[in-house]
This record gives structure tokens, sequence and C-alpha cells, in this order.
């Protein structure tokens, strides 16, 4: 009878052991698409910046910010670091992935944040090559004197 008892006790035990842990497991894969992280990451690095719109790869590495003065930050996990970084248009080239639902890009100074980059949709792909085309206008016409007829 004892021994039932301690083999009840010890199995019941193990049974939560591994129910505990199952459930880490899953918080860990959840924290990976956190956007409020990822906004608040970004503001730290970038505290003059302003957030507009936030697009998360499917893997969850990689954050693309769309930012208040039309230009496009990029944040890439490592580890349990973010490196963040406002993507220079003209330094960038961006081509389709063959999937479709994702973009490859090449930095050529930033290796880290070169390869490729999948999406949950094809949508997502398109939005984020457009922010960087905004980007480069934006860009142009800071460069160029423009008047204004204000």
């Amino acid at each position: 009878m004892v021994i039932a008892l301690w083999i009840a006790i010890v199995s019941g035990f193990l049974l939560f052991f591994f129910w505990a842990t199952n459930t880490v497991k899953l918080r860990t894969e959840d924290e990976r698409f956190d956007a409020g992280l990822a906004i608040v990451e970004f503001g730290s690095a970038y505290p003059n910046e302003a957030i507009r719109d936030v697009v998360i790869s499917s893997d969850g590495e990689m954050v693309f910010l769309r930012l208040w003065t039309g230009r496009t930050g990029c944040m890439r996990r490592n580890g349990t670091r973010f490196l963040c970084h406002v993507i220079d248009p003209s330094t960038i080239s961006v081509t389709p992935s063959a999937s479709g639902s994702g973009l490859v890009l090449d930095f050529p100074g930033l290796k880290t944040f070169s390869g490729e980059v999948n999406f949950r949709s094809s949508g997502e792909a398109a939005e984020v090559s457009l922010w960087l085309l905004g980007s480069l206008a934006t860009k142009a016409e800071a460069q160029l004197d423009v008047p204004t007829h204000a």
C-alpha cells in the first residue's frame, strides 16, 4: 500500500513537471512574435523616431518598422537581443523571393541583416517593399531643393 502511494506521488510530480516545462516552451515561442517588445527595443535604440506600423517575418527573427519620417527601420533577433537599424534605401538591394511571400535583402555593409526574409503573406512582403521604395522617394525629396507653394 505504501509503495503504491509513493508511486502515485512520484508519477503526479513527473506529470506536473512535464506539463510545466511544455508551458514554458510555448511561452518562449510566443515571445518571438511580440510586436510590443520590438517597438520598445527600437524606441530605446532610436528615441527620436516615431513608429507608424510594424510587420514581423513569419519566423519572428526580423521586424520591419515604418517610421513617421517616411523611412524604414529593421530589427533582427540575435539571441536575446535585437539589432536595430534605420535603413538607408540607397545602399540596400531588394529582390522578391522564389516563394512570392518573401524578400531577399542585401545590405552591403551589414551582413547580419542580409538574407531571405519570409512573411506570412505576399501582401506583407509587398507592403515592406513599398515602405523601402517610399523611404527612397523620401530621401530623394530631401536631397532636392523643392520649392513649396504654401
